[in-house]
């Protein structure tokens, strides 16, 4: 017992426990992607073995903090942020049993107290001889596992036993033959006045169907009201009136005399009155069955067995997780029995009444661009009445709940706001974020922990590099441009693009701004066939006609390409138009919307991406988007189109309204001297009208020099070939010590670090130009990791010249990926959930992390290229770098994990100001948690025996770092969840990532024979 308690508590189990945890929820966002969120909690987060776990995971930590004496004096850092995981645990706890979240739907107008849970029920109820007996439980189905419910009822002496035999999602009514069924004939009927289209019933035996004033009952007397159907050996009619039995291959109708049986047959079609009708299927014996259907708004069926006494009875009951359902009832055994499945109805001690629900569209457009409701809350306890404005980042809170903008109804007459309870949960586990980061911060000052020692211990690397600069003319090939386009000439689009526009978002850019989002933004590409997007733009606006046959909006999804008819990835306007000139997506882009954003599938993301693209471009056509004229007269600042209705008179209506057709005249005519003094005019009615508002000079200049240099795009391929010759040749220098390459090191530092000003300023700049942190989107985040990733290197670069080698290879390759056709680099106004102060935390933290541990993989990548060069008489010398950099690898992991740590922790703080709850297992909060977990358990590894190795610690630290790349595109761009907003076409995974994945462990084994073969006495971490 002594023996397994020790390995229970053991470090040894607490890497299990880690590495166990990890790989449960990782695996957890897969099975939520694949199979619904309901599967996912079934299976893991509701499920036993998982709490069982965490339970372990926190009593292995309060053991090992005894263990290690975590409590002196000269470890009270390090016993702080463990400390915070085991407060972050209870508070999780509190929350789990304690919390609860839903759902309270109110239309205009009306008043509710009344709150659906977010968890499903089962509510039974047995009523005999004025008894009552109810049973309330909570249950989760899914299709991936077998739900089990059973329950025993006890009422006026009886006992009613009741077990859950089935259920079927997204359920559909099928009739199957079943030798105890009923018979039951399947039948359509068309054309009579009143009835819209044709329509499909069932009669069964001693059934009846009112069908366009005809009454039709299978089975029974004949009377002068009723169309009775019966059968002996074959189905036979009688009807009051005479009818007709009609020929389907044309032909004169055959009558049929009223008051006699006529034999009729399936597949015929007879005439009543004017209404036609046959007989699609007679089943002799069979029931109504249900069958798991494509409809994902279809409710849930559960089947029953009943059984009291000597009586047993199947109970079919249909519901759904977001909404009451009504209870499907039976007696048996002189028992009333009530049975329904939903979530349950909760009252709460205070009302909301919904006075309006906003939505704003865009602009000549029926895609929402934001919406909120206006209430008031009425507390009749406490005498409060109050006026509140729900939206996203502005949320209400009273008593403990917390009430979020979270759908609306169809109709726009109505809200859905999510709710939340857990007023305890969230204080202590914010107690636990603040405890977390005050250990951590405090351990990286503190002269007693792991980190001060191993700066301690590392010994300057003196290694010098060589430089080679190739300046290819390939790196910024020049585009041939397509002649065949009507394309207007570079330097009236170029004057033009210095213009002001207003943007849907209120923010004023030169138009040079405007046309490069909005080309990217149609084509996902920044040029298009070689023109420049400010020639496009004004293109598109001049010849509106030819432009829209011309294929350049991306379709990124190829179901949506097909069903559109074209068979590449771009799309001309006139593509997404019938015949009659209607819009083919308008049903698809409704139904996505009305879905809550987490429920969203990828098609219909694309869906709601490429309605955005067409509706961009038709606002280009139209001239919607070019808010180019300040209306002097608006105190709200608004400018307008051309087309706008502003109440201006004389010479400035009429140049608002003619300047733009003007200009657009003189163009195609050719007559480019008159299409300038147009520009200049416009320009001079701007400044007129609009000084007090538009940016200053300078940011106008500033904007469209950061535009047009695209400072970003032209550093990477610098980064990457500073960085790869610096590691081949410090490498080179390690092998031959005698190597002469001081000079070219001073010079490549000299190069980065212009560089690396001149990144800054780009960062700088774009600060300046939209007025809020250059991070609120995937294309800043990698800018500044790339930036991070600089500033890392020039950190450690003290240490050793690889740090810095290292860091450019990293930048290069960060900038590189924000400047894919799947990544969208504009400078906008922020949406809703981004509008807080959490942004700049957040975000800047969390990347940061990225940066310090994308250091840590490529310096455990050169310690594996380190270990393939080992030989007899370089074993010594290069296992001393290989320790420096591990040093080095190590510090910068544990800056990374802190950050990594604390920005998550603050993402959930985030998360709870802007839709109610800090924690909700949303896949991109999970995967942040993984790779917490991961990179905890490498850098624990060195408690572990076995894994005390350097060479342990340096594979580890490269493959930990998928975890963040999963973290960062893989949540992103192919698993679904709330974070949406920062998120890029869906792309297929390219093929060189196999490529890498191949030759990194290809690297690791051979690193591997060859660390055993050169030391026999293996080297550890210092614990």
């Amino acid at each position: 017992m002594n023996k397994f308690l020790n390995f229970l508590f053991s470090m040894q189990m607490m890497g299990v426990l880690i590495i166990l945890f990890a790989f449960s929820i990782g695996t957890a966002t897969f099975i939520e992607n694949d199979f619904g969120t309901p599967a996912a909690r079934v299976l893991v987060y509701n499920a036993w073995w998982f709490e069982l776990m965490l339970l372990l995971l926190t009593i292995n930590l309060v053991v090992n903090i005894f263990r290690y004496k975590l409590f002196k004096r000269e470890k009270w850092s390090i016993f702080l942020f463990h400390a915070a995981f085991i407060i972050i645990f209870i508070g999780s706890g509190v929350t789990r049993y304690f919390g609860y979240e839903g759902n309270m739907h109110i239309r205009e107008g009306q008043s509710t107290n009344q709150i659906t849970t977010m968890e499903s029920y089962i509510d039974v109820q047995v009523q005999a001889n004025g008894q009552f007996n109810r049973k309330s439980e909570k249950i989760t189905v899914s299709s991936v596992k077998t739900t089990d419910y059973k329950d025993d009822l006890e009422i006026d002496n009886k006992n009613v036993e009741l077990k859950l035999k089935t259920f079927i999602p997204n359920a559909e009514s099928t009739i199957a033959q079943d030798m105890n069924g009923v018979p039951i004939m399947e039948m359509v009927a068309v054309g009579s006045e009143g009835m819209s289209g044709m329509q499909n019933f069932a009669l069964e035996y001693r059934g009846q169907k009112n069908i366009a004033g005809n009454l039709l009952a299978f089975g029974g007397l004949p009377n002068d009201q009723t169309v009775v159907f019966d059968f002996t050996d074959s189905l036979r009619m009688i009807s009051p009136y005479p009818f007709h039995e009609v020929s389907m291959m044309g032909g004169e109708p055959i009558p049929m005399q009223a008051n006699l049986w006529h034999s009729i047959s399936p597949k015929k079609l007879y005439d009543l009155k004017g209404t036609k009708f046959a007989i699609k299927n007679f089943f002799p014996a069979a029931k109504y069955k249900y069958i798991q259907g494509e409809n994902k708004n279809a409710p849930t069926v559960l089947v029953f067995h009943a059984k009291s006494g000597n009586e047993q009875k199947e109970i079919i009951v249909k519901g759904a997780s977001n909404y009451v359902s009504a209870p499907s009832t039976a007696n048996i055994n002189g028992i009333d029995l009530s049975i329904a499945y939903g979530p349950k109805t909760l009252e709460l001690p205070f009302s909301l009444k919904l006075n309006k629900f906003i939505l704003d569209r865009y602009p000549g457009s029926n895609s929402p661009s934001s919406f909120a409701s206006e209430v008031t809350l009425y507390d009749n306890a406490k005498g409060i009445e109050k006026d509140y404005r729900i939206y996203m980042n502005n949320i209400l809170k009273h008593e403990g709940f917390r009430f979020f903008q979270a759908s609306y109804d169809t109709d726009e007459k109505g809200t859905v706001l999510s709710v939340n309870h857990d007023q305890w949960g969230t204080l202590i586990t914010y107690f636990g974020y603040f405890v977390l980061m005050l250990g951590m911060t405090w351990s990286l000052i503190s002269p007693f922990t792991r980190f001060k020692n191993l700066g301690r211990q590392s010994r300057k690397v003196k290694v010098i590099t060589v430089l080679a600069v190739i300046f290819a003319s390939s790196l910024f090939p020049a585009s041939a441009q397509n002649q065949q386009l009507p394309v207007v000439p570079l330097k009236q689009a170029q004057d033009f693009g210095k213009l002001l526009v207003q943007d849907n978002g209120g923010r004023f850019e030169p138009v040079n701004t405007m046309a490069s989002e909005v080309i990217r933004k149609i084509t996902k590409k920044n040029k298009f066939q070689g023109y420049t997007a400010e020639q496009v733009f004004l293109s598109m606006l001049v010849n509106p006609q030819a432009w829209q046959n011309i294929a350049m909006i991306k379709v990124g999804s190829s179901k949506l390409a097909k069903e559109i008819g074209i068979s590449g990835k771009h799309a001309s306007f006139k593509n997404f138009l019938n015949q009659q000139g209607q819009y083919k997506l308008s049903a698809k882009v409704q139904a996505a919307y009305s879905k809550k954003p987490s429920e969203r599938s990828a098609y219909d993301k694309e869906i709601i991406n490429v309605d955005e693209r067409i509706n961009i471009t038709y606002m280009v056509f139209t001239g919607e988007f070019l808010k180019i004229f300040p209306d002097p007269n608006d105190v709200m600042h608004e400018w307008y189109n051309p087309t706008s209705e502003v109440q201006l008179t004389g010479d400035d209506s009429l140049f608002v309204k003619k300047s733009v057709i003007m200009l657009s005249q003189a163009i195609v005519q050719g007559d480019f001297a008159n299409a300038d003094n147009y520009i200049a005019g416009i320009k001079t009615y701007q400044n007129r009208f609009g000084q007090s508002i538009i940016p200053s000079a300078t940011k106008q200049k500033t904007e469209i020099l950061y535009n047009n240099i695209n400072i970003f795009k032209r550093l990477f391929p610098f980064y990457l070939l500073i960085g790869f010759f610096l590691i081949i040749f410090l490498v080179t220098h390690i092998i031959r010590p005698r190597f002469p390459i001081k000079w070219v090191v001073r010079i490549a530092m000299l190069i980065l670090a212009i560089g690396f000003i001149l990144q800054t300023g780009g960062l700088a700049a774009r600060w300046y130009i939209s007025g809020h942190a250059p991070w609120s989107n995937g294309f800043e985040t990698l800018t500044f990791i790339s930036w991070g990733c600089l500033l890392a290197g020039f950190i450690f670069a003290r240490i050793s010249k690889l740090a810095i080698a290292a860091t450019a290879m990293l930048a290069g390759l960060f900038l590189f990926v924000a400047h894919l056709s799947w990544m969208n680099p504009e400078v906008t106004n922020l949406v809703p959930v981004l509008k807080s102060y959490w942004l700049t935390i957040h975000v800047a933290i969390i990347t940061s992390s990225y940066a310090f541990l994308a250091l840590a993989t490529i310096l455990g990548i050169i310690n594996l290229c380190l270990y393939n060069l080992q030989n007899k008489n370089s074993q010594e010398r290069i296992s001393s770098k290989i320790l420096d950099l591990t040093r080095i690898s190590e510090m910068t992991m544990t800056i990374g994990l802190y950050f990594l740590t604390i920005g998550t922790f603050l993402g959930g703080i985030w998360a709870n100001e802007s839709w109610g709850r800090y924690w909700g297992w949303d896949p991109k909060e999970t995967w942040a948690l993984v790779s917490i977990l991961v990179y905890s358990f490498v850098l624990h590894m060195r408690f572990i025996p076995g894994l005390k190795s350097v060479y342990a610690f340096n594979i580890a630290s490269v493959w930990g770092y998928s975890s963040i790349l999963m973290t960062y595109f893989g949540v992103n761009y192919y698993l679904a969840g709330m974070h949406s907003y920062a998120k890029g076409d869906p792309v297929p995974i390219p093929t060189w990532v196999y490529y890498s994945v191949a030759i990194l462990f290809a690297l690791s084994m051979v690193a591997y024979f060859n660390y055993k073969k050169y030391n026999a006495v293996p080297e550890e971490v210092e614990a």
